[in-house]
């Protein structure tokens, strides 16, 4: 069992163990921007992606393409991905029938404004959603720096515990206490302490 106050590795393998274990899980996590559904679907959708912690740094996105046939047996549809200079990211056209995983894209993006432009045949309707992850790109960079904090952190730890446990007593000196003597005489009861009343009727006779 470990002394309190010593250095306790295993606690510590432990803590890095679950704090990369919570950064891989906020890694992967997605964050969808709807582009259009069955019910309310528009030609043209402008988007902005964001920087992570204002970093000019790419980002994994998803661009997930589902066509239904309302009033047509078949028909063409197409989509294309653009920035705000209209350079060309992404595009897709040809018939709805094809395989879905045809029709979607997978890539990165750079924190911006995007245009998605999404033209169908009579009968059809889509829906469209791009998911992006933030932080998959830092995912690497984000295990390091929160191993390093937390080693650093380890090493800090029992300086920081031994400086303390020395500036407390200065600054709240304890006073000595006195001791109590165990054999201090009590004269209480002692006839020759006794003093003596005139008008006590009880008291001893007296020699003339």
């Amino acid at each position: 069992m470990a002394e309190t106050g010593k250095f306790n590795p295993l606690l510590w393998f432990v803590a890095l163990a679950i704090i990369n274990g919570a950064w891989y899980g906020v890694a992967g996590g997605e964050a969808k921007h709807e582009i259009n559904d069955q019910q309310h679907s528009t030609e043209d959708r402008t988007i902005d992606i964001s920087s992570v912690f204002g970093l000019e740094k790419d980002i994994s996105a998803t661009f997930s393409v589902q066509f239904f046939k309302v009033g047509a047996d078949s028909g063409n549809a197409s989509w294309k991905i653009t920035d705000d200079n209209g350079q060309l990211i992404a595009q897709w056209q040809g018939s709805i029938d094809q395989e879905q995983a045809l029709m979607n894209w997978e890539g990165e993006l750079s924190p911006g404004k995007y245009i998605i432009n999404t033209t169908m045949n009579e009968g059809i309707l889509t829906e469209q959603n791009l998911y992006i992850k933030p932080f998959e790109n830092l995912r690497l960079e984000g295990h390091l720096l929160l191993s390093i904090g937390l080693i650093v952190l380890a090493f800090l730890e029992p300086i920081v515990k031994k400086n303390v446990a020395k500036i407390i007593p200065k600054q709240y000196p304890q006073t000595p206490k006195s001791k109590k003597n165990p054999f201090k005489s009590n004269n209480d009861g002692m006839p020759e302490n006794d003093q003596f009343h005139d008008d006590d009727p009880w008291r001893s006779p007296t020699n003339e």
